[in-house]
C-alpha cells in the first residue's frame, strides 16, 4: 500500500455495527490498527446513539440482519440526519432481499460474508475518499497560504490514490483533475481536458433514464439536486475503450477567491451489474432459465389488474410432460434435466415478447399470454404441443416427448385463486383423457 493510501486510511473515522460479538471484536481490532478511530456497536439502536455524539465519524459500516434496530432502519434515520455520509454494509449471501433495500437507499459499497478484510478495507477507503477530501479542502480554505501550498499536494496525492474521478472546477474551465479522470478519458492533462472538452457535462452520454445538462450555467442548480438525499444523478460516460460505464454524480462546493465545484463520479457499474444478477437470480429458475413461480406471481397480478382495469383479453396456460417420472427413472435424472432445458428453449423461442413462460415446478410450465383471446390461444398452443411431440429433445430417449395442456380465459370477477383452479382442472383433464392434448376451460 502506498504512502498517500496510507496516510487516507489513518484520518477515516468509523462507526462499526455488527451484533455477532465475536466477530465484532476480532473486525473491530484489526481496523484499530488501521484507521483513526474505531467505534463499536451491536445494533443499530447503539449505533444511533453513537452517531448522535461526539465524533464526527466519516463512514459507517454496518451489518444488515440485526436485533432491536436492523441495518436498513439505521441506514434510513442516518440518512435523514446527513444524506451524503458514506455507508457501507457486511451481508450474508442469504440476505438478498435486505441487499437490495440497502442498494435501493444508495449505500456506497458492501462485502459478502465471510469477511475479506482487505476487501473490506478497500471498500471503507474508496467510500470515505470524498468525505475526507472536502474535509481537507475546508481546512485549505482556513489555512495561511504556505498551508495552502502543502494541503495541496497532499490532496492531490489522495486524489490520484482514489478509483472515483473527480475534478475540481470554478465555471466551464476545469481546474484540477485526478489521475482516474484524466486515464478514463485517455487524456495527458488537465489543458488537453480543456481543449478538448467543452465542460464536464458534456462527457455525458444523451440517454433516457441518465442526466444530461446542455448548459453548464446550471451548475448551482445540479448541486442542490445532488445534494439532496430524496434525489439521486446517475450518468453515463463513454471510457477510452469505448465502454459506457454508469456513474453516480455529487457536486460538493468550496469558496476560495470564487466558488468552487468539487464534481466527484463514483463508477457504480459493477454495482448495478449485481443487483441486476441477483434480481434476475431471485425471479428465474437455475435449470432452464426460464421465470421461476416468483417472477410468474407477480407478472400475474400485474395483468390481472390490467385485465381488471381495461376488460383486454388474458389467457392462461399450464401444461406438463407426460410421464416424465418414467423418463428419469429409465435414463436417470440428467437426461430428464436434458429434456427440461431443451423442451424450455422450444417453447420460449415460440412465445412472444409480450408473453411469459416460467416454469411452475417440476414438470409443469406456464405461459402467460396478454392481449389474447383463447380461441387464439388454442390455435397457438396446439401448435406448440406438436411442435414438442416432433422435436427430439434428446438423443437417447427411444419415444417421443408430448405434453399436456390447460388452458382458461380471464373472467369478470376472477382471482388469481379461481383461475389458477380453473386452469389445474384443464390440465387434469387433459392428462386423465389420454394425454397430449389440449383442454379449455
Amino acid at each position: 500500500m502506498n504512502l498517500a493510501n496510507i496516510k487516507l486510511l489513518k484520518k477515516i473515522k468509523i462507526l462499526y455495527v455488527e451484533d455477532e460479538i465475536g466477530i465484532q471484536t476480532v473486525t473491530a481490532e484489526a481496523f484499530s490498527n488501521i484507521f483513526h478511530t474505531v467505534t463499536s456497536a451491536s445494533d443499530g439502536v447503539e449505533a444511533l446513539e453513537y452517531f448522535n455524539g461526539d465524533i464526527d465519524y466519516d463512514i459507517i459500516v454496518t451489518d444488515i440482519n440485526m436485533p432491536r434496530m436492523n441495518g436498513i432502519e439505521l441506514i434510513k434515520k442516518v440518512r435523514d440526519i446527513d444524506a451524503l455520509l458514506p455507508i457501507t454494509i457486511t451481508t450474508a449471501h442469504t440476505e438478498i432481499e435486505f441487499l437490495r433495500d440497502a442498494i435501493n437507499l444508495n449505500v456506497n459499497g458492501y462485502t459478502f460474508k465471510p469477511i475479506n478484510m482487505v476487501t473490506l478495507i478497500n471498500t471503507i477507503a474508496q467510500a470515505a475518499e470524498a468525505r475526507i477530501l472536502k474535509k481537507e479542502l475546508e481546512e485549505i480554505n482556513n489555512g495561511l497560504v504556505y498551508q495552502l501550498k502543502e494541503k495541496t499536494f497532499e490532496l492531490n496525492s489522495i486524489l490520484n490514490a482514489q478509483d472515483s474521478l473527480v475534478v475540481v472546477s470554478s465555471g466551464e474551465v476545469l481546474h484540477s483533475a485526478n489521475k482516474a479522470f484524466l486515464d478514463f478519458l485517455d487524456k495527458d492533462s488537465i489543458e488537453q481536458c480543456n481543449n478538448d472538452i467543452e465542460n464536464i457535462f458534456s462527457i455525458f452520454q444523451k440517454e433516457e433514464g441518465y442526466f444530461y445538462a446542455d448548459d453548464f450555467s446550471k451548475i448551482d442548480d445540479i448541486t442542490r439536486i445532488s445534494q439532496n438525499k430524496d434525489k439521486d444523478i446517475f450518468v453515463k460516460i463513454k471510457s477510452k475503450n469505448n465502454s459506457f460505464n454508469i456513474f453516480k454524480l455529487s457536486i460538493t462546493t468550496y469558496e476560495f477567491n470564487g466558488m468552487h465545484y468539487v464534481i466527484t463520479l463514483t463508477n457504480i457499474t459493477k454495482l448495478k451489474e449485481q443487483s441486476n444478477l441477483l434480481e434476475y437470480q431471485a425471479t428465474h429458475d437455475s435449470l432452464t432459465k426460464l421465470a421461476n413461480r416468483q417472477k410468474f406471481n407477480s407478472d400475474f397480478t400485474t395483468e390481472l389488474n390490467r385485465f381488471s382495469r381495461y376488460g383486454n383479453n388474458l389467457t392462461l396456460v399450464m401444461f406438463d410432460i407426460d410421464f416424465f417420472k418414467s423418463i428419469n427413472d429409465d435414463y436417470g435424472h440428467d437426461i430428464g434435466d436434458v429434456v427440461l432445458v431443451n423442451l424450455s428453449s422450444l417453447v420460449n423461442n415460440m412465445i412472444r415478447e409480450t408473453d411469459l413462460l416460467a416454469r411452475w415446478g417440476g414438470e409443469e410450465f406456464m405461459i402467460l399470454l396478454p392481449e389474447t383471446s383463447i380461441e387464439k390461444s388454442f390455435d397457438f398452443v396446439e401448435k406448440v404441443r406438436l411442435s414438442i411431440q416432433n422435436a427430439v429433445l434428446s438423443e437417447v430417449l427411444k419415444s417421443p416427448i408430448t405434453c399436456s395442456f390447460g388452458i382458461t380465459q380471464a373472467k369478470e370477477n376472477d382471482t388469481q385463486d379461481t383461475i389458477l383452479k380453473r386452469i389445474d382442472l384443464a390440465l387434469y383433464e387433459a392428462k386423465n383423457s389420454g394425454r397430449n392434448k389440449t383442454i379449455k376451460k
